[in-house]
């Protein structure tokens, strides 16, 4: 599974600047009016101040104390997307796992681009890779991660059901085994006064096959949230609670929220 992570990221990102610059080469003599590029981005960048670090992946708390975390997105109209995020504690940078920065690529975007028709193609698709480098940044091998995730989701009337597979595969040196995650679960946004404000939750029952060094088992994960929309392209987030629980899991992992606050621009 390593290989092909580190096959598949390696490939992506050295295609993908001859793949840019072959599409800005169009004919100067075609219209202005022109839809726009698949490659035409779409740049944000958020920043939340964090009460502690709790994981997105297995639920348990990386570091216990408050830091920031920021990240800047870029999109593109065929639903490619690149991604760098960091987490800094208060203390600033040191050797510990609330010292963190990961290097992703993806894309998302409905089973229907591939030309499948029916109720299939209602399902979104969102395939990412990502190189956790952490807790000594720009040290790359022992302590980092190599992270894949398959996501699955389907929107209905009511709620967005989604069906996730992840892996995590440690380098060489780090001490522990990575682990897979199996995982279902459910999301709803609401808006009010004309779209300002948006609250939203999510929610994921998660099965851990034992990475890590910790026991196998289900527990639950998600988040709640309030977005309220300043301007056309700066949003505030307001209170966002990420939460942990564990299910049949015995280890270390107990019971486990986190509070942030923080924006995002969108250019």
């Amino acid at each position: 599974m390593k290989r092909t992570i580190i096959a598949v990221l390696a490939s992506a990102l050295v295609l993908l600047p001859s793949i840019m610059q072959a599409e800005e080469h169009t004919d100067p003599g075609m219209a202005t009016n022109q839809p726009p590029s698949p490659w035409t981005p779409t740049v944000t960048f958020s920043s939340v101040v964090a009460s502690k670090y709790v994981s997105s992946v297995s639920g348990g708390t990386c570091y216990d104390k408050p830091m920031v975390q920021s990240d800047l997105f870029i999109s593109f109209q065929n639903g490619f997307y690149v991604d760098l995020w960091n987490s800094t504690p208060f203390q600033g940078y040191n050797h510990n796992y609330g010292t963190e920065q990961d290097f992703g690529i993806g894309w998302s975007g409905a089973l229907s681009t591939f030309g499948l028709k029916g109720p299939v193609s209602d399902l979104v698709l969102d395939v990412n890779f990502e190189y956790f480098d952490e807790p000594v940044l720009l040290t790359f091998g022992a302590g980092d991660i190599l992270y894949g995730k398959i996501n699955l989701s389907k929107a209905f009337k009511w709620v967005t059901i989604n069906a996730c597979y992840e892996d995590c595969v440690n380098m060489p040196g780090t001490g522990c085994k990575g682990g897979s995650f199996y995982s279902v679960g459910a999301s709803k946004g609401v808006s009010f006064f004309k779209d300002r404000v948006n609250a939203s939750t999510a929610f994921m029952f998660t099965y851990d096959d034992g990475g890590y060094g910790l026991d196998k088992g289900f527990f639950l994960h998600g988040s709640a949230e309030l977005d309220w929309k300043l301007t056309k392209h700066l949003t505030l987030f307001l209170p966002r609670v990420k939460y942990a629980l564990p299910l049949t899991v015995h280890d270390d992992r107990s019971p486990n929220i986190g509070f942030l606050g923080g924006f995002s621009y969108r250019f």
